[in-house]
């Protein structure tokens, strides 16, 4: 018999659940199973099972039927193996005998105890498997199902930080691994739920940090320290300080070199609540096991280079080397900070020439953007420390991405970039027409330099209007969706009702356009879009409508004019206009900010448009929410429009509320894919086979759509319109590369595998071509089918193999492009290989 108390209580008996009587008798066996091979005095039991206060004169007697039902079931299912009883009689009370290989409690203990040692010794694999193993008996709190009849016993108040210290140790161990990008999902969602576990806290941002998010790992910290000082008014840890004043100098104590595994331990306090984080120095190390070593995963990527060349001049003074020393820091703390500020990697320099990557470890939709942008702002704040010349470069290049060190990044691009920064004039950014044309916010010159490029004048805001700024496209296949919200628009008008719809869609689903049309129906609209990047801190969204509104800067006036002169305008005030510069600080103020809202929607109904809301921060998120349940009766319609991402940050957003509305946009048929061409196109004439393609390439996807419309249309364009094989647009390739990117690495290996097997992909085809176990091939495909890459497409009759298309052509595209070639053509001969075996060798590979 097995008892399993880490979740609801569990008696098994061969993997057969054991059924058990009433609460009392579950009470019962659930204390002493906490108590197990130990004495438990009545009044101790009868104090457990009832309130001191409520206990009924028959407790007792009750007690000893509880008892004597379990002796039954324990009697009837086997009980002790040497055949004496296991629920005994014992002055004062009762012991239950139980062996501790049986109780789930116990062997997560010793798995726990085994583990924390393993990660004392610096065996950090050994470690994290075996903590791995350890978490991997927990289904839920001890006694779930006790602890929610209101049972709260001191026993299941201590086993409540059990469960994540162990899961801090487990990713000390795995962040010594350097698998920092495989936790940081993990992280993210724990985070969520234990915002003042600064130890926590602090590994996640050591793996973001680790994985070139620099901002991002900041970010952690502003959350962390807001928590702390609004909730508990306490400040960070000396540790998780210090921690952030590691990642703002780049220290190289945080890096994990290829050689030399270099300690960055998370303090473990066994004895009591987990504590903050701990940069230990480098120790030596144990050696290795082979399986553990450092991976490296090569790549053909599009990437963004920058290169900058700082001339130090009078800076330097005479030449003296500390003197050039000093700057050259400047100048490395410069140019560190605003790549890492917008995603990007710094390669490293040599002498006073420095190397920066954006599109790597991940690709962003807009890597050239962010290049640029952090181009101009090192050009900025190096004016008066250096001369700077700055190369931009936009293409394919060879990646390294090795587990624990930065990414690497070979071929003509960077001798292109080179060149570009050489032929740029002093304090200039010179880019190639590849940046220029993916560079949306980017002012830039109008003619191109004779020498070759284009200079960068300034960027504009990634936001609103100016990121939107693209050729109208056609409203089509939208017409029921443009019901529905037009539809709601009147029930809030008529009613006087706030309601609040969440419109999902991939990425260039159409979501702009469809609210687009729904704006332009209502005389007040105030729109906000957050963005992937930039210096609002995620208050993008609020900070638009607060602008739409009135433009800061008479933004007192607007409001006294809204609702009059006197104490409720100031409050206003003071709680909208720090919107106007987040980077300062914002102290959230939800009932002001949606006072302001009733009161703009008081007059007239009201529109509130929040786009791409899953790159907003929390706050923002957290005040839509609370917006939903909270507003009063006013004409208000919120529409906020998102990647799926947004529910993987957010499970519950919305669901199950009475005022709530979620819309999904779906693919455009091939009809009305077949129509939006044709429309974009103006009749052109093209062959069949161009058509066909065309359509089957866009795959329901507008934004696709237009991109291959615009290649068509573009004489330079080097494809004959005769032919059917068009090459991907960059646009299009960025959205799905960097859709591909958020894949596990592993995931991601076995899809490129399967890129590789042809038009049906199964388990034992994929395995063989990467040479995996089928059986582990087959559940990642599984969780390639539920993220959407690929469909299934039914069973094989032979081998008994569930068998999967992708999703459509481009993806299969981009991930085999991916590939370098000479992996590819090995792969493709192993593919080949497994195809042509006889049948009958293929019905022992059967594999989901």
């Amino acid at each position: 018999m097995r008892f399993h108390l880490l979740g609801s209580l569990e008696v098994l008996d061969d993997d057969l659940p054991v059924p058990l009587g009433g609460l009392k008798q579950r009470a019962a066996l659930g204390f002493l199973l906490l108590q197990a091979n130990r004495v438990v005095a009545t009044s101790k039991l009868l104090q457990a099972m009832w309130p001191r206060d409520v206990v009924p004169p028959t407790a007792r007697k009750m007690l000893q039927n509880a008892v004597s039902g379990l002796r039954g079931v324990l009697a009837a299912h086997g009980g002790d193996p040497d055949g004496s009883p296991m629920l005994l009689t014992h002055a004062p009370g009762y012991l239950l005998r139980v062996d501790e290989d049986s109780l789930d409690l116990s062997h997560f203990q010793r798995l726990t105890e085994q583990g924390r040692s393993e990660l004392a010794a610096g065996n950090w694999p050994v470690a994290a498997k075996v903590l791995r193993s350890a978490l991997g008996l927990w289904r839920g709190p001890v006694l779930a199902d006790l602890a929610e009849t209101g049972i709260n016993w001191p026993e299941l108040t201590a086993t409540k930080d059990w469960r994540p210290a162990a899961q801090e140790d487990c990713f000390e161990a795995e962040l010594a691994c350097g698998r920092h990008a495989e936790i940081i999902g993990e992280l993210e969602s724990l985070i969520e739920l234990e915002p003042y576990r600064e130890r926590l806290g602090g590994q996640l941002m050591l793996a973001l940090y680790r994985c070139g998010r620099q901002v991002d790992a900041l970010n952690v910290y502003r959350r962390t320290r807001t928590a702390l000082v609004e909730e508990l008014g306490l400040e960070p840890g000396r540790e998780l300080q210090e921690l952030e004043r590691a990642i703002l100098d780049h220290a190289p104590t945080l890096d994990l070199p290829p050689s030399v595994q270099r300690r960055h331990l998370l303090a473990v306090d066994q004895a009591s609540a987990p504590s903050p984080v701990v940069i230990t120095p480098p120790a030596p190390e144990p050696a290795r096991p082979a399986d553990v070593l450092d991976s490296t995963v090569v790549e053909r990527k599009l990437v963004s280079v920058v290169m900058v060349s700082a001339q130090l001049g009078l800076a330097a003074g005479d030449g003296d080397p500390e003197d050039v020393d000093a700057v050259h820091q400047e100048v490395a703390s410069v140019v560190s900070a605003e790549v890492s500020r917008l995603g990007g990697v710094v390669g490293g320099s040599v002498g006073s020439v420095f190397l920066a990557l954006f599109g790597v470890p991940k690709t962003a939709e807009d890597d050239a953007d962010r290049a640029v942008r952090a181009s101009v702002a090192i050009r900025d704040r190096l004016d008066a420390v250096a001369e700077v010349q700055i190369g931009v470069a936009t293409g394919d290049a060879l990646v390294r991405l090795p587990s624990s060190t930065a990414p690497t990044a070979s071929g003509v691009l960077l001798d292109q970039c080179r060149q570009l920064m050489a032929l740029a004039p002093l304090g200039a950014v010179r880019a190639c027409t590849s940046t220029r044309d993916a560079a949306r916010s980017v002012i830039w010159e109008s003619d191109g330099a004779p020498t070759g490029g284009w200079q960068a004048i300034s960027c504009v805001s990634p936001r609103g209007a100016n990121r939107r700024s693209q050729a109208a496209v056609p409203f089509v296949e939208r017409e029921r969706e443009l019901l529905v919200l037009q539809g709601l628009l009147d029930e809030v008008r008529t009613r006087r009702r706030p309601h609040f719809v969440t419109v999902l869609g991939e990425a260039g689903m159409g979501k702009t356009r469809l609210v687009d049309e729904v704006a332009s129906s209502c005389t007040t609209a105030l729109r906000g879009t957050a963005t992937a990047f930039g210096d609002d801190h995620g208050y993008g969204p609020l900070a638009d409508v607060v602008s739409g509104f009135s433009p800061f800067a008479t933004l007192r006036a607007g409001l006294q004019k809204l609702v009059g002169a006197g104490e409720l305008a100031d409050r206003l005030h003071a709680s909208l206009a720090c919107l106007a510069d987040p980077g300062a600080g914002v102290r959230p103020d939800f009932p002001a900010w949606r006072r302001f809202l009733e009161e703009a929607a008081e007059s007239e109904p009201l529109i509130v448009l929040l786009e791409d809301v899953h790159w907003a921060n929390d706050v923002v998120l957290d005040f839509v929410e609370e917006l939903g349940e909270q507003a009063g009766s006013v004409p208000l319609l919120v529409i906020v429009t998102a990647r799926p991402e947004l529910l993987q940050r957010r499970p519950s957003w919305f669901g199950g509320k009475r005022n709530a509305t979620t819309i999904s946009l779906e693919p455009l048929s091939h009809n009305g894919t077949h129509q939006l061409l044709n429309s974009l196109l103006q009749a052109r004439d093209l062959s069949p086979e161009l058509w066909q393609a065309l359509v089957s390439y866009a795959s329901g996807n507008p934004l696709f759509a237009t991109e291959y419309a615009g290649m068509v249309s573009d004489a330079r364009t080097p494809c004959l319109h005769n032919d059917a094989s068009l090459p991907v647009p960059p646009s299009v390739r960025g959205v799905l590369t960097a859709q591909l990117d958020s894949l596990p690495v592993e995931a991601k290996a076995v899809l490129q595998d399967a890129a590789l097997t042809g038009d049906l992909v199964s388990p034992g085809a994929v395995a063989a071509t990467g040479q995996r176990d089928a059986r582990e091939v087959a559940q990642v495909l599984e969780l390639l089918e539920q993220r959407d890459f690929l469909r299934r497409r039914g069973r094989n009759n032979e081998t008994g193999e569930i068998e999967y298309g992708f999703r459509h052509l481009l993806v299969r595209d981009v991930v085999t492009e991916q590939i370098p070639r000479a992996e590819r053509a090995s792969k493709h001969e192993r593919a080949r290989a497994w195809s042509n075996q006889p049948t009958l060798d293929l019905t022992g590979r059967r594999a989901g």
